[in-house]
């Protein structure tokens, strides 16, 4: 017997309780190498969508089975392998059986393994180690620190750090919040345009990622307090849940790992648009493109496109002289006039009354067909016969007409 599988044999007895009887023959063991990549087993239900890392056009098998008995596996796995590493286990026709989990180390390169499940596993079976995609898919449908823990032992520079990352200050925050002494979250609400008029800051719902929420004093200011410590750094967006306010730019906020500390942000909001949108018709129900369309209280002109219609959302600053200044701000709700005109119809207007912060209906306004003199348009069945014989000192020019010499 050859030494190595000798002393693989006698590793086997104790690990498989074999209290007696010969010693298995040696079983000769695949030269790990380049294979052909096995098609990727489908998505488990509910599992969470992730962006898929490329993965080489080859997979490498890293080991083969040697002995498999019930529960225990022992494997040749030459590069060497982590405890709790997964392993994909193949048959010799390529066929995916399952995983299994390395639990320890039996001698150099030979190792025993616990298959995850139920499935047939023997003698000459290759092994690949899981893929990262693999693994994220699983500890993330799993959703448990201790998973992620191992994930990132195993694959630490993985794209996937991140989502990790989150997810487990989700996990922290739902086991442990609020924590004291913790994590404070201090910042500022304040507006990021000119609007012309006082607004009220105070109420507005501030949501650190998903979970943790704070409301603002009168001046703007939060106040987020016992974040527990983390394991890992982390990125989170910050937003306002207002009907008043848009966020006017994306803001994040880092928190460190490991220690309390105090994070300050500052989170600059505009005010949600107050639009008027409506359609100008003719007096037949048609939309009227390129019309004018103005308000009282003044707002800013609008032209009507193809259809008909505009938006209106934005006014004109007026000085304190009256004056119309070429800057503008946004439209408040109030009530409103709302007029339309287009060269060759009349002016007409409706009313409404406009809610704040959100978009407002206009009734159509219809304009009536003119002639530039404010005449009506003349039929077209006139006898122009009439007008050719006229006699023709009724076409003729009055006295004193036509160009003028100087004297």
């Amino acid at each position: 017997m050859h030494p190595r599988s000798a002393r693989i044999a006698a590793l086997l007895l104790p690990c498989l309780g074999l209290l007696a009887g010969p010693a298995p023959a040696a079983i000769k063991v695949r030269t790990p190498g380049a294979e052909a990549a096995p098609a990727p087993a489908p998505s488990p239900a509910g599992a969470v969508s992730l962006p898929q890392p490329r993965e080489p056009e080859r997979a490498y098998f890293i080991g083969s089975v040697i002995f498999a008995r019930g529960s225990q596996i022992v494997a040749e796995v030459p590069a060497g392998a982590k405890e709790r590493e997964r392993f994909v286990v193949y048959d010799a026709g390529m066929r995916r059986r399952g995983q299994a989990i390395a639990v320890k180390g039996l001698d150099d390169g030979v190792f025993l393994l616990a298959p995850v499940g139920s499935f047939p596993i023997a003698a000459g079976d290759r092994l690949a180690r899981e893929s990262e995609a693999e693994a994220a898919y699983r500890i993330l449908r799993d959703n448990r620190p201790e998973g992620y823990r191992e994930f990132l032992e195993i694959f630490p520079e993985s794209s996937y750090r991140p989502r990790i990352g989150r997810e487990l200050f989700r996990l922290a925050v739902r086991s442990g919040y609020p924590t004291f002494p913790g994590i404070v979250v201090k910042g500022r609400l304040r507006l990021a345009e000119e609007v012309g008029r006082e607004i009220s800051l105070g109420q507005a719902e501030i949501v650190l990622d998903r979970f943790v929420i704070a409301r603002t004093d009168e001046k703007g200011g939060f106040l987020i307090e016992g974040l527990p410590k983390l394991e890992l750094p982390v990125t989170l967006k910050i937003r306002v849940k207002d009907p008043k306010f848009l966020v006017a730019k994306e803001v994040v906020v880092d928190l460190p790992a490991g220690q309390f500390s105090e994070v300050a942000v500052d989170l600059p909001v505009r005010l949600t648009p107050t639009v008027l949108t409506g359609r100008v018709l003719d007096e037949r129900g048609a939309p009227l493109p390129g019309a004018e369309v103005w308000t009282d209280p003044y707002s800013m002109e609008a032209l009507t496109d193809e259809d008909g219609a505009y938006r209106i959302l934005r006014r004109k600053e007026i000085d304190a002289v009256g004056a119309i200044s070429e800057r503008d701000q946004p439209l408040f709700g109030g009530e409103y006039a709302v007029y339309a005109h287009r060269k060759g119809y009349s002016v007409d207007r409706v009313s409404l009354s406009a809610e704040s912060f959100r978009e407002n209906a206009v009734p159509p306004v219809r304009l009536a067909r003119q002639d530039a003199r404010g005449e009506e348009v003349p039929s077209l069945d006139i006898d122009l016969k009439a007008f050719l014989e006229r006699p023709a000192g009724d076409l003729g020019a009055p006295s004193g007409s036509g160009p003028k010499l100087n004297p």
